[in-house]
């Protein structure tokens, strides 16, 4: 097997000979990639010196970053410190500036390879022969390669783990790496809270009318208009539902008559409550318990066409406690991403739909006016978090 791999290095390492340095960067890649994948810790680590002794003062063979993710990948931590305890900002520019490799896929493979074997490991990591100090730089480090440390930079808690390190290990040879590569900077004066937020949603709604409403009123067309506040996924929320429809039949009250065909006007102001039961980046759901006050009446002279009103119009007011439940679905259309954000509570514009049904009690001032209300509403809202 190894004079098989040896004689492999040597036919490539003459192939590659006459090409351009470009190629053969690229090639050597590529072959890096592929022992990668097959799990060929000897083959791999033969390509990356390889790749390594390819590399000059203008171009880069392998960013530092991809070499040590193979590190940990080949447990080779002694490589890892070396290294690191020489990178500084002014080495993390001076390959920077230098033309980088081609973009082939090896850094998102190595990335997420690691990623899925993280906690073997760190378990790899604990039972090492490795120094305490060692051990937890390793960790640091490995958070650091994955980007598993973004919630922790948001908090401000991976600067305090940085600061408790170099607090426990005050000669390390970490420290000026840590310093100078590691260190969040600092917190802005106002953070996204993202376990709660506020929303505002704006929505075109039709219905129907159940038992003898059905008879007495029209299918009623409005809008319904709601502000809601939302914490670690309960919704509290303030809702309006205006709404206008005529008269199928007469209503008698009093002695007095408001006519057929004559219009009216619903608003039912209302409080709710609801909780997430599906919340990702695409969609949200959530039912909704509420309570109010329903109000049927004539509409207003500033809604009507129409001088005057009828004196008795005043005695055609009809309020009373309902309450309610409703579905809502958020098809969410925008997200305004956000690296301090989490994945699944990001700010968004979506198209809601709600649908629900309201137990009115009209019927106690007038047996016409018995029965519910069914009603689906489509149109945006609008969520977004709440700063601190």
């Amino acid at each position: 097997m190894a004079r098989h791999l040896l004689f492999c290095l040597v036919f490539f390492s003459t192939a590659l000979a006459a090409q351009k340095p470009a190629d053969r960067i690229a090639a050597a890649r590529k072959e890096l990639l592929a022992a990668f994948v097959a799990d060929d810790p000897a083959g791999a680590s033969l390509w990356r010196d390889s790749l390594m002794k390819l590399e000059d003062s203008t171009r880069v063979a392998l960013v530092w970053d991809e070499r040590w993710l193979l590190y940990y990948w080949e447990e080779a931590y002694g490589n890892l410190f070396d290294e690191v305890s020489r990178f500084d900002a002014a080495e993390r520019q001076n390959l920077a500036d230098r033309q980088q490799p081609p973009a082939d896929g090896l850094f998102a493979c190595l990335d997420s390879t690691l990623y899925e074997r993280r906690f073997l490991i760190y378990e790899s990591i604990s039972r090492g022969f490795l120094t305490e100090e060692e051990k937890q730089f390793a960790l640091i480090q490995l958070d650091y390669l994955l980007r598993l440390n973004r919630k922790e930079q948001q908090s401000g808690e991976w600067n305090k783990r940085l600061d408790a390190f170099a607090a426990r290990y005050p000669e390390s040879k970490f420290g000026s790496y840590l310093k100078s590569n590691l260190y969040a900077p600092a917190a802005p004066a106002y953070q996204v809270q993202t376990d709660r937020g506020f929303s505002f949603d704006l929505l075109f709604s039709s219905g129907r009318w159940r038992n003898q409403l059905e008879r007495t009123l029209r299918s009623p067309y409005g809008f319904d208009v709601g502000l809601a506040y939302w914490a670690k996924g309960w919704t509290f929320g303030l809702r309006c539902n205006f709404s206008w429809q005529k008269l199928s039949r007469p209503i008698y009250l009093n002695g007095y008559e408001w006519p057929k065909n004559d219009p009216s006007s619903v608003i039912i102001p209302s409080m709710e409550v609801g909780y997430d039961l599906v919340s990702n980046p695409k969609f949200r759901l959530f039912p909704a318990l509420g309570a109010g006050v329903s109000i049927l009446k004539p509409p207003g002279e500033d809604e009507t066409d129409e001088d005057s009103q009828p004196e008795y119009y005043s005695d055609f007011f009809f309020a009373r406690i309902f309450a309610g439940a409703a579905l809502n679905a958020d098809v969410k259309v925008r997200i305004f991403t956000g690296a301090e954000e989490d994945a699944e509570n990001l700010s968004y514009i979506s198209v809601r739909v709600r649908t629900g049904y309201n137990w009115l009690n009209w019927n106690k001032d007038n047996p016409d006016l018995s029965g519910h209300m069914f009603y689906i509403a489509v149109g945006i809202n609008l969520f977004g978090h709440s700063m601190e």
